[in-house]
């Protein structure tokens, strides 16, 4: 294998490889590379979803942009990407979530976004297995999407294979080369690599990547967990994504059953500096009790899933920041070094518009998004150690939607 590139991405989850991607579709020799099989990790541990509406412009912006590149993904890539473009919806049950829902109509429609407020005979032809008991207000955005998580990456890495790219599974980087200043490559498990950019999406280890260097990325890996039901009366795959505001819960539909998700209010953090050699996403610890816990906080929306027998239980370690916002850009302290990191349980359904702008910047110094308001550079010296890395991690994930979405 030639050993020259111009750029490194560690990590093939969905930054990584949709940074690869579009690396490739520049024309830059890339070299993608994960410690483990590709697109193995948390990324088709996800639920799938997508929220066109955000708190923030720019991260609305990258939102709709990603949501039309996933629409346009087999196109873009040549690979597959099965989507259901079946809308959807936010449930407010407090005086505080109903005014939030209707600034968000007022913010959306100002963007162009085709969101409404709907009423409860709306959702009842919506969702069927859905009740609005306690709800205040809703609105519906009938653009929004959920897919199949585990096909983007797959995805992206097979695009950038076919311009080029090359791609190694199973190639753990052991350190991050310098010279003048700059990068100069990594170090493998299997060998050297050079280049003149290193992109580290190691994902949960996107941490410790970074130290190799020097260099501190706060972001606290985390454990989210989502369970899937089998099949129940009236849920169909054409029905919207529901989120209720105040508890953080997601469900959408997944082959006849009922997925849901949420941020746990005593959720578990996770040190990979002091995982076990071999580590995987696949060996957390999991606890179907948060998750039925979960779904009897929503009993009176969701009346059918607080006994539904379970499908599926899985569990992947999204990677938080202290505002909740995603790390993307140039490190300062290493010209050359890049981070696509800090998901904030939401990286998968933006890495479309991420990676584009990210390898943008890279290949022509010109990204189509701004990325200066996801740098690094605006987390300051308060957020140095484990102890603050980790609190403020804590906080971001328990109030996710009251601060993010």
């Amino acid at each position: 294998m030639n050993r020259e590139f111009d750029a490194v991405v560690i990590g093939s989850g969905a930054l990584g490889s949709s940074t690869a991607f579009h690396l490739a579709a520049l024309g830059k020799k890339v070299a993608l590379l994960d410690r483990y099989e590709i697109a193995s990790q948390s990324s088709p541990r996800a639920a799938g979803l997508t929220m066109q509406i955000r708190s923030e412009a720019d991260m609305t912006q990258v939102a709709m942009i990603s949501l039309s590149k996933i629409r346009r993904f087999a196109e873009e890539t040549g690979e597959p990407l099965v989507y259901h473009q079946s809308g959807s919806v936010k449930m407010a049950r407090t005086d505080e979530d109903a005014r939030k829902v209707a600034a968000e109509i007022v913010t959306g429609q100002a963007l162009g976004l085709d969101i409404v407020a709907i009423d409860e005979h709306d959702l009842a032809r919506l969702a069927p297995w859905a009740r609005t008991n306690g709800v205040q207000a809703m609105w519906y955005t009938p653009s929004d999407i959920y897919f199949q998580p585990g096909q983007l990456p797959l995805g992206y890495t097979r695009g950038a294979e076919h311009l080029g790219a090359t791609v190694l599974p199973n190639t753990e980087v052991t350190g991050i080369e310098r010279w003048n200043g700059a990068v100069a490559g990594v170090t493998t498990t299997n060998g050297a690599i050079h280049a003149q950019h290193v992109v580290d999406a190691a994902g949960a280890w996107a941490r410790q990547v970074a130290a190799q260097a020097g260099i501190t990325v706060p972001i606290q890996p985390m454990r989210h967990q989502l369970m899937i039901t089998e099949a129940l009366a009236g849920v169909e795959d054409t029905q919207p994504i529901c989120r209720v505001i105040d508890i953080n819960v997601y469900v959408r539909p997944d082959k006849g059953g009922l997925l849901i998700g949420g941020y746990e209010s005593n959720p578990l953090p996770v040190d990979m500096a002091r995982a076990p050699a071999g580590f995987q996403v696949a060996d957390l610890p999991l606890d179907l009790g948060v998750l039925r816990r979960l779904a009897t906080t929503v009993r009176d929306q969701f009346p059918s899933l607080e006994s539904a027998p379970i499908r599926e239980h899985r569990g992947g370690i999204p990677t938080m920041t202290a505002d909740g916002r995603l790390i993307v850009g140039p490190v300062p302290g290493l010209e050359g070094l890049y981070a696509a990191t800090g998901c904030c349980v939401g990286g998968l359904s933006s890495s479309p518009a991420f990676g584009q702008a990210l390898a943008e910047l890279i290949a022509t110094g010109t990204p189509s998004i701004p990325l200066e308001p996801f740098s690094i550079a605006r987390f300051g010296p308060e957020l140095t150690t484990d102890d603050a890395i980790c609190e403020a991690g804590i906080r971001s994930y328990t109030n996710q939607y009251a601060v993010n979405n």
